[in-house]
Order: C-alpha cells, then structure tokens, then sequence
C-alpha cells in the first residue's frame, strides 16, 4: 500500500503487478488500484499517477459523496488549535487516527457504518492525545527541570480523576500530567508543569509556593485563569 498527497491529506492505492502490456488505474468503492506490467518500475508507475492525479482526486471524491463516506465531527483543540474531525468508512480493518495538518482524520471499517461510533472515537482521540503529550511533557519537563535546578524523582503522563490536569505526590517525589494538558498552548501546558514542581518544595497552596511560581512565571494568574 502507498500513498500521494492532494491537498486534502494523502489518497492510499495499491499496485497489482499483471502480465499484459497496458497499465490501467482503477477505483472501485473508493479504493484506488493501479494495474501495472510486472516490468513497471516505481518511477514509471509513480509518473502515471501524477499525470492522472486530478482524475484520480475527482474519482475517490465522487465516490465518497456518493456513499457518504466522508463526515466531520465537529473539532478539537491542539496545542491551542482548533483541529477538525474528518471521518472515513474505507475498507479496513480497524480504525485508525491520524493527525493531517490541521485536521484529525479518523477512518473506520464499512462494517461500522450502521453502529454508533462515538465510544470508539472518543477512545482513539484518548490515544491520540496521550501520543502527542507523552513528547511535549517531555520536552516541558526539561525545560522546567533546567529552569528550576531540580526534578521530580519520576513523572508519567496518565489520565487524572475529575479532570484534573496534573497533580505531584510529594511523598514520592512524583509528578503524573494528564494528557488533556495537549489541549492547551505549550506555554499554559508549561505552567501546569511548573505548578506541579512548586510542590514538589509546597505541599499546599502556601504563600511561598506562589511566590515560588510568580518568580519564574510573572504572569502566571493568566494561565490560572485559563485552566
């Protein structure tokens, strides 16, 4: 399976190699099959896609009007984008999410048409969200490990009780981030990572741990009030 980029993401297609003489494009139920000589190399299949790249889009879009396999679902935030849902029914096996420039494009089995999907989606954004945090915390981590002149003993990046965003375990010398945190810009995620350090040295909301955090954050109260 490979693929080519339009300007809506990337269109999948398969090569099946044959050995007759012509080689065709075809796209049955969405799916885009090209049907090469068994002597085609890559480069000589990959210039007749190009040449039939617009015939190709118009195709896989007619269809999916037709069938209706194409939907949004409203949008997410990213890192503080607003990120569009854009699901597909194709002929898979087993949903799949991927993050395209600023869309999110879900794509379901068929079989699911007739079912509610919602369960399923949520947990694959769950997934999604936990993907991309798990590199941003990280790099956050660092930075505020540097900022500061210490760390916590070890970190995770996991789901919290009542939609809180991060909490430390001062007995263990432990921060845990939930991944809702990659809802947020990078520079309220990195407050949140801050706040979690001040108490690795406060336990409580103390006088001191929030001249602790105005001190390398100034304008901390404009993330508080955005969280």
């Amino acid at each position: 399976m490979s693929i080519f980029k339009n300007n809506n993401g990337v269109i999948q297609y398969s090569i099946n190699k044959e050995f007759g003489s012509n080689c065709y494009i075809s796209v049955d139920s969405g799916e885009v099959v090209i049907n090469a000589p068994w002597y085609f190399s890559r480069k000589q299949i990959q210039a007749i896609i190009e040449e039939k790249r617009n015939w190709i889009i118009e195709k896989v879009k007619e269809y999916q009007e037709k069938n209706n396999t194409y939907t949004t679902k409203g949008s997410i935030s990213i890192l503080g984008v607003a990120h569009k849902i854009c699901l597909y029914y194709k002929n898979v096996k087993a949903p799949t999410i991927n993050l395209v420039n600023n869309n999110i494009e879900v794509t379901f089995p068929n079989k699911y048409k007739k079912i509610d999907t919602s369960q399923v989606l949520n947990i694959l954004i769950e997934n999604l969200y936990t993907k991309i945090a798990e590199k941003e915390v990280e790099m956050v981590m660092e930075k505020v490990r540097l900022m500061l002149g210490f760390a916590p003993e070890d970190y995770s990046v996991k789901k919290l009780a009542n939609n809180m965003l991060g909490t430390c375990i001062t007995e263990k010398q432990k921060i845990i981030i939930s991944p809702d945190v990659i809802k947020y810009d990078r520079k309220t995620i990195e407050y949140i990572v801050l706040h979690q350090f001040c108490h690795l040295k406060y336990k409580i909301h103390a006088k001191g741990f929030w001249q602790m955090i105005e001190k390398y954050m100034p304008d901390y109260k404009n993330y508080e009030r955005i969280i």
